[in-house]
């Protein structure tokens, strides 16, 4: 019997091999805006349909211990039908999709849920360093910075088949932005980026830390400063950067401050607001925001760089030398002792530490082409 073919995602496909799975791309949300985005950018130029899927959090087991008795039960029942573990609001095996794409550790029990159920078939895409072996996801799209934790565990681990890399993590912005091309006939609006206090490639976010940008951040005294809180970020941090950034600058600035929790509901989005601002000030930890920052080309400054160790600091090494990053060593703060005495051009009052060369503009336009046709070459692959 001859085979019929349908088109889908680019190629052909044998439609008896996925008579049983939808022609849409899933994507896998933990609820995280900036992570949703990424994903959605990418099904958006894979030219397929797609549907935002939450993953399904227990109210009366931790996480780890309701994703052990997923494991259990799929060992003791290969043939498993019906609503899905890890997923919610999903009917059975009749309604999984051709494509799901995961972009933290958080979703990876639902995208392994999804391959199973599937016997494989469903393709698996993953933004980032998955926790799991990387063989049992079939794309994976890494940064230099994923590439460089590779290395560190083996050189022949940072060459794989199944991945591609950029320079920046994937993040989704591209240029030009509608708040971006208004940014210019809006007033000095300077964004603080807030990360999750943690990276633990070379950097934890001290309280001494929150104390030297309140007070680089006073020596610049822009006209509107809006802080950007990370999700993850502690209680216990997030009370710091209240009590020592905000209120310091709300009583001895004349900026007007504004702060956005991530962790409470109904914020508007981290994109529209990095956009539209003149820089971006971005804790060293925060990776997804200078990510987003660079890709939307805004000049982006890192604030505790100079503690930053081993892989962190390499990779900040690499953007720092690509034009792409400066240290936040403000005029005027007490970093101006280490100010070259040299400099031949106008200082950049937000790194008055020495000549630097023009910023560079991130083609990120060229990174989600790359990606794109890499996971439509994954497919063909998977599918002869």
């Amino acid at each position: 019997m001859a085979l019929r073919h349908s088109v889908r995602f680019g190629r052909m496909y044998h439609t008896e091999r996925h008579s049983s799975l939808r022609p849409v791309t899933w994507i896998i949300s933990d609820g995280n805006v900036l992570n949703d985005y990424k994903a959605t950018r990418i099904a958006s130029a894979l030219q397929t349909p797609y549907e935002v899927k939450n993953i399904f959090k227990p109210r009366f087991v931790p996480p780890l211990l309701h994703q052990k008795l997923t494991n259990v039960r799929a060992l003791l029942q290969p043939d498993l039908s019906g609503p899905l573990s890890h997923v919610e609001d999903t009917v059975g095996n009749d309604d999984l999709p051709q494509l799901a794409i995961a972009t933290s550790n958080n979703c990876l029990p639902a995208l392994l849920e999804i391959k199973q159920r599937t016997r494989g078939q469903s393709i698996s895409v993953y933004l980032g360093l998955p926790d799991v072996k990387l063989a049992q996801i079939d794309a994976l799209v890494f940064s230099r910075f994923d590439q460089m934790r590779l290395r560190y565990l083996g050189p022949a681990r940072a060459n794989l088949e199944n991945a591609i890399s950029t320079l920046l993590p994937f993040s989704g912005a591209l240029m030009p932005h509608p708040q971006g091309l208004a940014q210019a006939e809006s007033k000095r609006t300077v964004v603080v980026c807030i990360g999750s206090g943690v990276e633990p490639a070379g950097f934890k976010l001290q309280t001494s830390d929150i104390d030297i940008l309140a007070e680089g951040l006073e020596h610049t005294q822009p006209e509107k400063l809006c802080v950007l809180l990370s999700p993850e970020l502690s209680s216990h941090l997030k009370s710091k950067v209240h009590t020592l950034l905000v209120n310091r600058l709300r009583h001895n600035s004349s900026s007007d401050v504004e702060v956005v929790d991530y962790s409470l509901p109904g914020q508007p989005s981290p994109v529209d607001i990095i956009a539209s601002a003149s820089l971006v000030v971005a804790t060293a930890d925060d990776i997804p925001s200078v990510s987003l920052a660079v890709s939307l080309h805004r000049p982006v400054y890192i604030a505790g760089e100079e503690r930053t160790t081993n892989i962190l600091r390499n990779y900040y090494q690499v953007l720092d030398a690509s034009n792409l990053v400066r240290r936040f060593y403000p005029k005027g703060s007490r970093y101006s002792y280490m100010v070259m005495s040299d400099i031949s051009g106008d200082i950049d009052e937000y790194s008055a530490l020495r000549d630097h060369e023009p910023w560079t503009k991130y083609d990120s336009h060229q990174d989600l082409s790359n990606i794109s046709d890499f996971i439509r070459q994954r497919i063909k692959t998977l599918n002869k």
